[in-house]
């Protein structure tokens, strides 16, 4: 019914591989942000260009990670993928301005 490569059964281990990296990934990139703006621009703006440039970093690590890791479930792979890193980057975000 469904042809080969479907976005269906994908395995636990594979969900997992993709959530824990993904907020691995999403991690890294708030700390490599705040360690930019931190190094380059700290008396400034929170948006510099030095800063803005670890976000395409960290989008390139994103993507060629997502690349080797989703493969064949495509459509819902990237989901995970992209609810992950986003939901990370919110938690992390939430957490920094409360505390």
């Amino acid at each position: 019914m469904n042809p080969k490569g479907s976005d269906t059964k994908m395995s636990f281990k594979r969900q997992a591989l993709i959530m824990v990296g993904n907020a691995l990934i999403g991690l890294f990139t708030c700390y490599l942000y705040l360690y930019f703006w931190i190094a380059f621009s700290f008396n400034g703006s929170i948006i510099s260009i030095e800063a803005l440039v670890s976000l395409l970093i960290s989008l390139l690590v994103f993507g060629v990670f997502n690349a080797l890791v989703v493969k064949e479930h495509k459509k819902v792979g990237w989901i995970y993928a992209l609810t992950t890193y986003i939901g990370t980057i919110a938690l992390f975000i939430l957490i920094f301005s409360v505390s």
